[in-house]
């Protein structure tokens, strides 16, 4: 009998699934293979087109024939990632979104067996609405195009594509009369939160160029090119209600109020007018910009993702309002397209309490199952789609949140990854795919490997095997020595970092981000506590090493390099937790001479200092890349307003996240990076240092008011330097994780070994680092 509800299952999602893109997969892959492996190694591939399986879904085939690796997928998605497939598990390596090159042999070996692939549910989804700001708000076509292709190679068939919409409002706000929409468009570094409605203008300097809105226009134009080249499905926007202030008087009739502030911003910056969407003119707007954006690219996959109430609530609460308010957006858009799904972020509803159940069925049940797709933005923790019967019987996918802010502390929950995909798919009768929703890129993408894979994945999937082949295909192909070092370490994170189960709040934040004061160490949101046994990353740390000692070849290797750095990084943070509690405690019972104190505290900086010195030899790792991009999108002229403005983008959202708004959101962004360590978190630990010292030794209280303004007036002036930080790795990631690891455990770095370690060994070294 279950057979029968499963296949009956199968046959209403089938129904409901997009068709994709008409596209010539073939020549989408010999693309994509020319630009990342190389035009040189087309002539080792054949290549050939599948039927997807009898209930619709993507398959991929590789073999061999005639000597040559023989590519086989339904779709360029599907051929793309059984590419993927092959490099990891026959060539060992693979790819990654920091772009790492693939280590490749002159001639490719042949797979010893068939790798076969069936993807197990229609879409592999990809973006939260604020990665746009946290990650590539400022990248060129030539990032773009990497990224696409690494898309492309996880099999994601979905992606969000918001990039360039700003000159499609314009257009569309002039058909109604509005003619400037400067105090309407957030800052370049913020649109993702202007397009929720949440905050509008830009801070400080101002407003968005009009030369960057048609730069963005015309990227985003080769990116949905290439996107359909792929037969992807991107998610393109659509209008939420949310209005310039300029259109409020136009209309004075039609019903709007003003949003909430938000996030302790004040107006003009907050508090954007929302147009009713039970109001005429919702339809009209929405369907206006719809035909406009149609108009002006000439391409649709009948997806659309918009929120209205993206961290902000209904002004009324009745079943039939709910109801007609999210019937009113799908209206806007069945307007100009008859097939059009909405994409809805299912945020709000773990966000707010405001959504109880009864509330959320009726925005909901109103809305036909063919037209709505709800993310489930945070199972992996927080899953909405039991609770609410699959938001009352609609298509949703399971999504990987994970981080917030972009932050880099490591940290994730691999088992959950590998079960709840599979446990989910066997208990909903609506469950059409798997998709990532972090709010930044780079950092933990083993998490997110694994998260992809589970759209193709029939059944749980055992972690310490995946870490291991995960291990295997990411690095230079090395000694069975060398080999057990990598597997080991990755099997040590696997079972303390990566082990910690249904945590909320995103990864671990290290202090050393954090505006100084006492009691930074806590476990609730964006946690500083420390979830994991410290001394399993310094072990992590030491095998490392090991490997580095036994393969010297391995400094040349990028993954390799960039992992260290990440290790180390970990452990230094981790290290700074230590020295800071022992600090608070000295302080707090004060019986310790001012000599241990300031010894201590002298301490803290140093290793902040260490910190700095260690980022700099990864670029991964470095503010200097970031602020490079931000200039450069003031053009190839070079105009300095321009590139003034947008370094002050970068500047501003990576450390107080806006102007005048109480702070709420300062550090909230913050990274680990070279450069940014040293020259703005640094400073002001500085300054706290010299504030706790001078009452330490007056035996009173600090007088944080007074180190709040000079911390306050300090973070304002670095908003608006220019002074530039290299964009190239500092010295060697290798010489630099091994002083720091002689220096703090007082122990040689690991040496060239030709057997296995001791772990006993290891682990006496641990005692005394920290």
């Amino acid at each position: 009998m279950r057979w029968i509800v499963a296949v009956l299952v199968l046959a209403v999602v089938a129904e409901a699934v997009l068709t994709p893109p008409k596209h010539d997969a073939v020549a989408a892959v010999q693309g994509l293979i020319s630009r990342r492996l190389g035009a040189s190694y087309l002539p080792q591939f054949e290549f050939g087109v599948l039927a997807a399986s009898s209930t619709g879904l993507d398959v991929a085939h590789v073999s061999s024939k005639g000597g040559k690796v023989f590519l086989e997928g339904s779709s360029a998605t599907a051929m793309a990632y059984g590419l993927q497939a092959y490099l990891r598990q026959v060539v060992h390596t693979s790819t990654d979104w920091e772009d790492h090159a693939l280590h490749l042999p002159p001639s490719l070996p042949l797979p010893p067996a068939p790798i076969l692939l069936q993807k197990q549910s229609p879409y592999t989804y990809y973006q939260n609405v604020c990665t746009a700001s946290y990650s590539h708000w400022a990248w060129s076509w030539e990032r773009w195009e990497k990224h696409l292709d690494w898309m492309a190679l996880q099999g994601i068939n979905m992606p969000l594509a918001f990039t360039g919409q700003e000159k499609v409002w314009q257009a569309t706000f002039a058909k109604f009369n509005v003619t400037s929409l400067d105090d309407f468009f957030a800052g370049a570094a913020f649109l993702a939160w202007g397009r929720m409605g949440n905050i509008q203008g830009s801070w400080v300097r101002g407003p968005l160029p009009q030369s960057f809105i048609d730069a963005q226009f015309a990227l985003q134009g080769k990116i949905l090119a290439r996107m359909q080249s792929f037969g992807m499905m991107p998610a393109l926007p659509a209008f939420a209600g949310h209005i310039p202030t300029s259109l409020v008087p136009l209309y004075p009739h039609a019903k709007v109020v003003q949003s909430d502030a938000w996030a302790g911003f004040r107006a003009p910056y907050t508090q954007v007018h929302l147009l009713d969407p039970t109001d005429p003119l919702f339809v009209r707007i929405g369907a206006a910009f719809l035909q406009t954006y149609q108009d002006l690219y000439g391409f649709t996959a009948h997806v659309y993702q918009t929120d209205t109430y993206n961290e902000m609530d209904p002004r009324e609460a009745s079943p039939a309002y709910l109801g007609a308010a999210s019937s009113a957006v799908l209206r806007s858009m069945q307007m100009v397209d008859k097939d059009a799904v909405w994409l809805m972020q299912g945020w709000l509803f773990s966000f707010s309490r405001f959504w109880t159940l009864s509330r959320m069925e009726s925005y909901l049940s109103r809305l036909p199952y063919e037209s709505l797709i709800v993310l489930d933005l945070y199972a992996e923790v927080s899953p909405q789609w039991e609770k609410s019967q699959e938001f009352f019987h609609h298509q949703w996918i399971y999504c990987v949140l994970h981080n917030f802010g972009g932050s880099l502390g490591m940290r994730g929950d691999l088992d959950t990854i590998a079960t709840g995909p599979v446990v989910a798919r066997e208990k909903s009768h609506s469950l059409v795919g798997v998709g990532l929703t972090m709010e930044g890129i780079f950092q933990n993408y083993i998490v997110y490997d694994l998260a992809l894979s589970m759209a193709w994945a029939n059944s749980q999937v055992n972690v310490t095997e995946y870490v291991r082949s995960f291990a295997v295909g990411r690095y230079i192909s090395q000694s069975s020595t060398t080999h057990h070092y990598l597997e080991r370490a990755w099997n040590v994170l696997e079972t303390s970092v990566y082990a910690v189960r249904h945590a909320y709040g995103g990864v671990t934040k290290d202090i050393v981000c954090l505006r100084p004061r006492w009691y930074l160490i806590q476990a609730s949101f964006m946690p500083t506590e420390l979830s994991h046994d410290y001394e399993r990353v310094l072990e992590a740390w030491t095998l490392l090493l090991q490997a580095a000692a036994s393969s010297p070849s391995l400094q040349y290797d990028d993954r390799f390099t960039h992992d260290l750095v990440d290790v180390t990084r970990q452990a230094m943070s981790d290290g700074l937790v230590q020295i800071y509690q022992h600090i608070q405690n000295m302080f707090e019972q004060r019986q310790v001479p001012l000599s241990e104190l300031t010894a201590k505290t002298a301490d803290l900086l140093d290793r902040m200092t260490d910190l700095d010195l260690l980022l700099n030899t990864n670029q991964d790792f470095m503010l200097g890349p970031w602020l490079r991009d931000a200039r450069s999108l003031a053009g190839e002229d070079g105009d300095d307003v321009a590139a003034a403005y947008f370094e002050y983008e970068a500047r501003n959202q990576i450390t107080r996240w806006g102007d005048n708004n109480r702070n709420a959101l300062s550090d909230y962004a913050g990274k680990e990076w070279g450069g940014l360590v040293g020259s703005y978190y640094i400073p002001r630990w500085r300054l706290w240092v010299a504030e706790l010292l001078r009452a330490y030794a007056g035996q009173v209280e600090m007088d944080m008011e007074g180190l709040n303004g000079q911390i306050e007036e300090f973070e304002v002036t670095w908003q608006l330097l220019r002074d530039a930080f290299p964009t190239t790795a500092q010295g060697s990631a290798v010489t630099v994780s091994r002083h720091l690891y002689k220096k703090y455990t007082h122990s040689d770095a690991p040496a060239v070994k030709t057997s296995r370690p001791e772990l006993s060994s290891v682990l006496c070294l641990l005692e005394c680092l920290w």
